[in-house]
């Protein structure tokens, strides 16, 4: 009689299971979206006048505004440990660096091109991982690698990039802010705190270095017109706001694993978007680069056994 019972309620969950299931991919589709929308959104807001350091300040004030509500709201313990308060630090200064140098990028080369090569992190945790010995080296991680590496060749070797290169290294040191970002977000001090806590304090951190890039620069802290703040609003709710909320959501009902295959599609997201609403030119090294990145990017998250092959916990653009 017991087991049958307790056959009934494994029954009863598998509906349960496969609806969370759904919904978490939903959600991170949703992220992947969200993402995808930021380099268009930043040009469109650019050619409408608004200046970088004030998109900067504006997109993270409001974005911290949200999350710090929605923090507030649920009563979400924010206290940072004394152990955790180190690698916080490091977190913060390794996002802003991230923004700072993939909006340096946006100067020099399309939104979609710069999205493409930053994407290059996931293969790089996975070389220092297999160098450092913190996990062993097997053939997938090392053609994950080569793949990423032949997709950055084909972007870059282009005999008429010229100017380009300077936009190339940039998003490359995007990239590189992104490992070091994502090794923090790993961090076991880190772990134990919500991650909505966490983004709200980057978020913080992110708006509050661009308040004094605004003040030294001279640049406006606020837009001006209803067209510079819708963009802004979009930029700050969907892009920052929303795609920490949907993601966090998501990797609880997917797992982290699951969760970073399907943002794998972030760059091919980035170009589809940049062609349709500003006419990004998609060249076909950028099309072949693109897609040996994606492919290592899925092979690098191939999980192995019970365990992912990299540690990527990615909550916030």
């Amino acid at each position: 009689m017991q087991n049958n019972e307790q056959q009934n309620l494994r029954m009863n969950d598998k509906p349960k299971l496969g609806r969370d299931k759904l919904l978490g991919t939903l959600c991170i589709i949703g992220t992947t979206l969200c993402y995808g929308f930021i380099p268009s959104l930043s040009f469109l807001s650019f050619a409408a006048g608004v200046k970088t350091e004030t998109l900067l300040f504006d997109k993270f004030l409001y974005a911290a505004v949200l999350m710090w509500a929605y923090i507030l709201i649920k009563r979400i313990p924010f206290k940072v440990d004394k152990d955790a308060l180190k690698t916080m630090i490091a977190i913060c200064l390794s996002y802003i660096g991230l923004a700072t140098t993939l909006y340096l990028a946006f100067n020099y080369i399309s939104g979609s091109l710069a999205t493409i090569v930053s994407f290059t992190f996931p293969p790089i945790i996975i070389a220092i991982e297999m160098i450092t010995k913190m996990e062993p080296v097997r053939l997938l991680k090392i053609v994950a690698v080569t793949l990423a590496m032949a997709g950055m060749v084909f972007i870059v070797g282009k005999p008429e990039m010229g100017g380009e290169l300077i936009g190339i290294a940039f998003a490359f040191g995007t990239s590189i802010c992104y490992v070091i970002y994502i090794m923090g977000l790993s961090a076991k001090s880190i772990k134990k705190m919500n991650s909505m806590v966490v983004a709200g304090y980057v978020l913080l951190s992110s708006a509050v270095v661009n308040f004094f890039r605004c003040i030294i620069s001279g640049k406006p802290l606020f837009t001006s017109g209803f067209d510079q703040l819708g963009l802004i609003l979009l930029l700050a709710i969907v892009c920052a706001f929303m795609a920490i909320l949907l993601y966090c959501t998501g990797v609880k009902l997917v797992g982290p694993g699951n969760a970073a295959i399907i943002n794998t599609f972030e760059p091919a997201v980035a170009c589809v978007l940049g062609y349709l609403l500003i006419g990004d030119e998609l060249t076909k090294n950028m099309l072949v680069g693109a897609a040996l990145i994606i492919v290592a990017v899925l092979l690098a998250n191939i999980p192995h056994g019970h365990k992912p092959v990299t540690k990527i916990k990615v909550d916030i653009d």
